[in-house]
């Protein structure tokens, strides 16, 4: 209880109450000509429980850990923000060290990230939360999920925008699956990187394909990358190649003409691809130990050691593998299959790994049910059908990819792989739409047909009755 006080049981209630009005009252305004927007109140709320729920578990359950721990640490600069504003403006700015150390003392208290630059960078988000929710836990985690909400709510509107009869899917597949409002939403890195993606697909998606703007997008793109890049630089690995790859659909689709289309968009996927590949070269130095010559190297350590007994049974093997390019490529399905599908439900071990193990099997049941469905031409015919498909089927399999082959621990995985989810499952019921469409207008085609042919066997039989008449 040391993470609560009484103050907590005050601003709570009365932070949500006020975000209540205020997001039913955005939902009034915008509801009339933007239907989705039904979705709105539900959503942001659904965040806000999740976030108060994984603060719950860290401070009650766990007794401490990420999300607390990065609490204390944005409360120390809140307080060092009054006390000492020079000192404050230093920390902020050049970054959290032990030189630095010394603007804080017993008044502000010591902060614990000190030593990961990454790790740092989330502290000064978390401040801006700790801040408005007066420095208390239940504010700031309330805050955190109701400022990150717009990210998400941006990232739905991509999608409503480009499928519009796909509202309610849309909805379920951003806003409603449990381990991503869960483990998105508290005070943690993967709600503001989670934000951040949805601020990067929807100013990129504005910027290239609706072309509009463009000024505002460009820094939208430009910041939401670099928090990401600031963060979580793995993500980059399945950013990157999805929005290049995502572009040149959309040039293959302005193309005029089936023979030039089919001509061009190897050479437009292929050149998009080697694009995104020497820009991770490129980044190698901003990337740091994420760079895309040490990512192979560390993924093989990590492997083994979260395979270790350390880990008491809650890791998972996909099997040993080389720190090469073609050594990582053979264990693709394996890696992408334990990041979309597992832990199963007997792979848990606790109470929190039991609902993921439950959404899993709901997911894996879905996905398993298309490609019987359609195998896999049938995915590969719905693949390039849509820009947006191509870019969301690609993002999520990379970055599953990117996460299976560098993970073995399932408390690890389940949060690693939230910024996949919601495209993928949208992939899903996008390829389920079209294919549901391509049937229907196969009965209609089949149902027309059949009534020509009746109609000219019932024209064939009245003119033989009046040659017979006559």
């Amino acid at each position: 209880m040391q993470f609560f006080s009484i103050i907590d049981l005050v601003i709570g209630p009365l932070f949500i109450v006020f975000v209540y009005f205020y997001a039913r009252g955005v939902q009034k305004r915008k509801m009339d000509d933007h239907p989705e927007y039904r979705y709105y109140l539900k959503g942001l709320f659904v965040k806000i429980f999740g976030g108060i729920a994984l603060g719950l578990i860290y401070a009650l359950y766990y007794g401490g850990g990420d999300a607390t721990q990065y609490y204390h640490d944005a409360v120390c600069m809140v307080k060092l923000q009054f006390n000492n504003p020079t000192g404050f403006f230093t920390v902020m700015t050049d970054g959290l060290n032990r030189n630095n150390l010394i603007y804080f003392n017993s008044d502000t208290g010591y902060p614990i990230y000190f030593r990961d630059p990454y790790t740092f960078f989330v502290v000064r988000v978390v401040w801006l939360a700790a801040l408005l929710g007066l420095t208390s836990f239940m504010g700031a985690t309330i805050m955190m999920a109701w400022l990150s909400f717009e990210g998400i709510w941006r990232l739905y509107k991509v999608f409503v925008y480009e499928f519009p009869m796909l509202s309610r899917e849309m909805a379920i597949a951003v806003l409603f699956i449990p381990s991503v409002f869960f483990w998105g939403s508290g005070i943690l890195k993967d709600t503001i990187t989670l934000s951040c993606i949805g601020y990067f697909t929807y100013s990129f998606h504005a910027l290239f394909i609706k072309r509009e703007k463009y000024l505002k997008n460009a820094v939208i793109i430009f910041i939401s990358f670099y928090f990401v890049l600031s963060i979580k630089p793995y993500l980059i690995f399945g950013i990157l190649p999805g929005a290049l790859i995502w572009v040149s659909s959309d040039l293959i689709a302005r193309l005029k003409g089936t023979m030039l289309k089919f001509g061009s968009a190897p050479l437009l996927i292929i050149v998009a691809g080697i694009s995104g590949y020497l820009m991770l070269l490129y980044l190698g130095q901003d990337l740091g130990n994420f760079s895309l010559d040490k990512v192979m190297e560390r993924a093989v350590i990590t492997q083994r050691d979260l395979k270790s007994d350390y880990y008491r049974g809650n890791s998972f093997d996909i099997g040993e593998f080389e720190p090469t390019m073609s050594g990582m490529l053979s264990k693709a399905p394996k890696a992408i299959a334990a990041s979309l599908f597992r832990p199963t439900l007997l792979e848990v071990r606790n109470i929190v790994m039991f609902f993921s193990g439950l959404e899993n099997l709901v997911i894996l049941y879905f996905t398993l049910k298309l490609l019987f469905r359609l195998r896999v031409i049938g995915v590969l015919r719905y693949f390039t059908k849509h820009h947006l498909l191509t870019f969301s089927l690609l993002f999520s399999l990379f970055l599953a990819f990117a996460i299976g082959i560098s993970t073995s621990n399932f408390g690890s995985l389940v949060r690693y792989k939230i910024p996949a989810m919601p495209f993928y499952v949208a992939s899903l019921f996008i390829i389920s739409y079209y294919d549901k469409q391509r049937n229907k207008k196969l009965l209609k085609t089949e149902f027309q047909e059949t009534n020509e042919k009746e109609k000219i066997i019932e024209e064939d039989g009245v003119v033989a009755l009046q040659l017979k008449v006559s």
